[in-house]
């Protein structure tokens, strides 16, 4: 990971307004050091003292001052692409904010200052070493949050769900559906799979094949039909993919499982 820019500390006068409609090159770590109003993708919180929000590059958000003077730690960094298993293996949470109930994370952070002034030898690697027990800790408390009271994102991922096994046949897209949450893929891919225990492509996969198997057994639809009505366009993509969850053809299925008419 890289650090670019960074503050500790840092005290405004109420009334206090920032607001950045395009968000931040990169991610950042916000650490809230009073009461505050902060907007994330239209969404408002009203937060206490040491509450941390990891914010995704490019995400809306605005900073306002709550009834006092407004006062934070932050850290602008970049993910390395070596950054990636470490920070898929911590389950982080992004955008929303997260209490933090004790003070190591604001002494990390003034740490991170006082080395990122310095010329000393490996400079990068030392803050690369702190920020990830930044990360490391914060999760903690993220995950504490996520076991005992429902995710941000908790309902919206059930109606997306639910959408998907309404509509099998629609020609889902992750990114569309990112979009729409205002998330990006990688953050929506993360959620969707921690809250369901599945891959959302893999989810459209199976809404597919249930509604293929259930057409099968309870119409009378051919089978090129149903490879339509369950979103295939191509009948030999539906025969092979049916097959591969099924284990027998669609028309085998239909044949060694259909209940005969009296």
């Amino acid at each position: 990971m890289h650090i670019y820019q960074l503050g500790w500390n840092w005290i405004h006068p109420h009334p206090f307004t920032i607001e950045r409609p395009n968000g931040h090159f990169g991610s950042q770590l916000i650490l809230v050091r009073s009461k505050g109003r902060i907007v994330v993708n239209d969404r408002e919180y009203h937060v206490e003292k040491n509450t941390a929000f990891l914010l995704e590059g490019g995400v809306p958000h605005c900073i306002y001052s709550d009834g006092e003077d407004y006062a934070d730690d932050w850290i602008r960094f970049n993910f390395e692409q070596e950054d990636v298993e470490f920070i898929n293996s911590l389950n982080l949470t992004f955008n929303v904010p997260i209490l933090i109930k004790d003070e190591g994370i604001s002494k990390l952070i003034s740490a991170c200052v006082d080395i990122f002034d310095t010329e000393i030898d490996k400079k990068s690697e030392t803050l690369d070493y702190i920020l990830k027990a930044i990360l490391r800790h914060i999760s903690e408390y993220g995950n504490i949050r996520d076991k005992n009271t429902p995710n941000f994102y908790t309902d919206i991922l059930n109606d997306i769900k639910k959408r998907i096994y309404s509509n099998p046949a629609y020609n889902w897209s992750v990114p569309q559906i990112a979009a729409e949450m205002n998330i990006s893929v990688s953050h929506f891919q993360r959620l969707y799979k921690k809250q369901f225990g599945i891959s959302c492509i893999n989810d459209v996969f199976i809404s597919r094949m249930q509604y293929a198997k259930d057409l099968l057994l309870k119409t009378d639809y051919s089978a090129k039909e149903i490879a339509l009505m369950c979103g295939y366009q191509n009948y030999e993509h539906f025969s092979r993919s049916f097959t591969k969850y099924a284990c027998v053809s669609p028309v085998q299925y239909r044949s060694k499982y259909k209940e005969p008419v009296d």
